[in-house]
């Protein structure tokens, strides 16, 4: 049964003597009180670090004033839960530690995660990667350790979203035997390098080369991208995220009409970034395959996906709008939804052509997320502003306004009402907003948005509100 007395002295200050004393004498619950208190002195935790109940030891290890020599102790507890415990206390306070200054207190924290970066129990390894995944200040060697690791739940988040990790570190990666789902990882980083690019179509490995085409930041040459093509009549996985792919040169649009399905040609005619050479030669994959009866249902497919313009360069009553009884069908259109009162008067204050493109698409109903993606890719903030403005229905001085705060939750809250993916979002507030990578909301580990739709409409409100200037 616990002293009353002391039970007092816990709650005001305990003298030295007194926390030798229940340090060593108290029972449990009076000695799990004074491993979490604050203004104990550093060398009764490091006693208390060995304490026979680990209860008492997992306080002292999520206490933040536990010296680091008791926490090196605790970093090879034979318990687990300590161990976790301890693994998340010092992969926080760690992050933004000067290398430089090699005191004892860096020396030993950067022991005790070497040690946690090598624990048998993969929860461990997890909770460094949690907590430096995404830091620019995380101590680099603790990092690319764990980017090493066996374990895809401990080495994947750190490949896909480090902000430290070199270009020169990832093609090591690739070239080695990673573990399996490494190079999937590496291809959903965002702003991918071309030589990362490089190396992971070098790799051979279908699924990587998927994630990677379906990656709209990351950075493919040409001649990588025609390689690509070159081998992607095995590989349908591949035909979607190239018909989607931003920045398609004329070739190589051509090359992919010749392969992909009906669906997918119809799609790729619907993209509001191809110059006239790359539509005509288009148009003209059609064109052969209904020649050739390849495609009987192609009118119907585009009726029903809506309409880029004429489907055919603007060729009075061609073949391909004919039913399959022969009849002429008539042109495919797409009305207009109804746009929002403020549509029409605030966007004209912006004269630029981007931004009368994205009215433009709006109108037609096809403005869609591979556009703000693209525009986001060549630097078109115009367009971006107000595509996300059209699609959110805000007025653009909302997204201005959350992109010159560097307000993550408002761009995310953005994206969530423009109806785009958060992966996008992800990179309105890298590239719009210059938020640094240490800022940037990312998405949960099903690929959700962050935060609550309560908060996110909480958000859109506030910044709504400062953008109007209450």
């Amino acid at each position: 049964m616990s002293d009353p007395q002391l039970e007092n002295e816990l709650i005001d200050e305990i003298s030295y003597d007194d926390q030798k004393r229940m340090a060593r004498d108290g029972n449990h619950d009076e000695r799990c009180d004074l491993a979490g208190r604050e203004d104990v002195r550093p060398e009764i935790l490091y006693y208390m670090a060995g304490d026979p109940d680990p209860g008492v030891r997992r306080q002292i290890a999520r206490n933040d004033i536990t010296p680091r020599h008791a926490d090196l102790l605790l970093a090879q507890d034979d318990d687990d839960r300590v161990r976790s415990d301890v693994a998340g206390k010092i992969a926080t306070t760690s992050i933004g530690m000067d290398e430089n200054e090699q005191t004892n207190v860096y020396k030993v924290t950067m022991q005790s995660l070497e040690i946690l970066a090598g624990d048998q129990l993969v929860r461990v390894r997890q909770i460094l990667a949690e907590s430096f995944k995404d830091s620019a200040g995380a101590p680099l060697h603790i990092v690319e350790k764990l980017a090493l690791d066996q374990e895809i739940s401990v080495s994947g988040p750190i490949l896909e979203l480090s902000p430290i990790l070199g270009d020169e570190f990832l093609i090591r990666v690739l070239n080695s035997e990673p573990v399996q789902g490494a190079l999937k990882a590496i291809s959903r980083r965002v702003a991918l390098g071309e030589e990362v690019a490089d190396a992971i179509v070098n790799s051979g490995d279908a699924e990587a080369v998927a994630e990677l085409l379906g990656n709209e930041s990351a950075q493919i040459r040409e001649e990588t991208l025609d390689r690509i093509v070159d081998q992607a009549p095995g590989q349908p996985g591949w035909h979607g995220p190239l018909v989607q792919r931003p920045r398609l040169h004329t070739d190589a649009a051509r090359r992919i009409a010749d392969i992909v399905s009906g669906s997918l040609l119809v799609e790729l005619k619907k993209r509001a970034d191809l110059d006239d050479t790359s539509m005509a030669a288009i148009d003209s994959v059609i064109q052969q395959r209904l020649d050739g009866g390849e495609i009987e249902d192609l009118a119907e497919l585009w009726s029903n996906a809506g309409d880029r313009g004429t489907p055919t360069g603007g060729v009075e009553d061609p073949n391909w709008a004919k039913s399959s009884e022969g009849t002429a069908a008539p042109a495919p259109t797409s009305p207009a939804p109804a746009d929002p009162e403020w549509a029409n008067t605030k966007i004209e204050a912006s004269d630029s052509a981007q931004s009368k493109r994205a009215e433009k698409l709006k109108k037609k109903g096809t403005l869609a997320e591979k556009h703000v993606a693209s525009a986001l890719n060549d630097g078109e903030t115009d367009f971006v502003i107000a595509a996300m403005s059209l699609l959110a229905e805000v007025p653009p001085d909302v997204v201005r306004k959350a992109a010159s705060l560097q307000n993550a939750k408002a761009l995310v809250a953005l994206a969530w009402k423009a109806g785009l993916s958060m992966r996008l979002a992800t990179r309105l507030q890298m590239n719009l907003a210059k938020i640094p990578p240490s800022g940037v909301l990312r998405a949960t580990a099903s690929d959700g948005y962050p935060i609550s739709p309560e908060e996110m409409t909480w958000q859109l409100e506030f910044i709504a509100g400062m953008a109007a200037g209450k």
